[in-house]
């Protein structure tokens, strides 16, 4: 049976990683309320048809207040807080050492980012 210390530092991870994805999914959805707001006042996406995907056009489109990049953007973090997630994850299980799940946790991680790595290449 666990002992006490053993709970507590349990509820601290779980607390900590639960903390991760409601601040991931909170700012998500701020950055795209920005992007529909944009998008009312301005009836359009401000790119036409041709939306970037590229980080540095992206960035470059939050800052002159297109909707679309700002839309694109809360999507983008809303895809990178499981991630976050996974990553917090294999810190998570060091603390605990649970060497197995900081293994899997890790291949897990190499695979996302492998699945990044490809989606960005096209």
């Amino acid at each position: 049976m666990a002992d006490k210390q053993e709970i507590t530092n349990e509820r601290k991870i779980e607390n900590g990683i639960g903390w991760i994805l409601r601040v991931g999914v909170f700012c998500a959805v701020i950055v795209m309320a920005v992007g529909v707001i944009l998008l009312l006042l301005h009836g359009n996406t401000g790119y036409g048809k041709n939306i970037p995907t590229d980080l540095g056009p992206l960035i470059a489109g939050l800052i002159s207040g297109k909707a679309a990049a700002w839309l694109m953007m809360g999507i983008f973090i809303l895809i990178l807080t499981p991630t976050i997630r996974v990553f917090a994850s294999i810190f998570a299980f060091l603390a605990a050492k649970d060497f197995l799940y900081v293994g899997i946790t890790t291949l897990v991680f190499i695979i996302l980012l492998f699945a990044a790595f490809i989606g960005l290449q096209g």
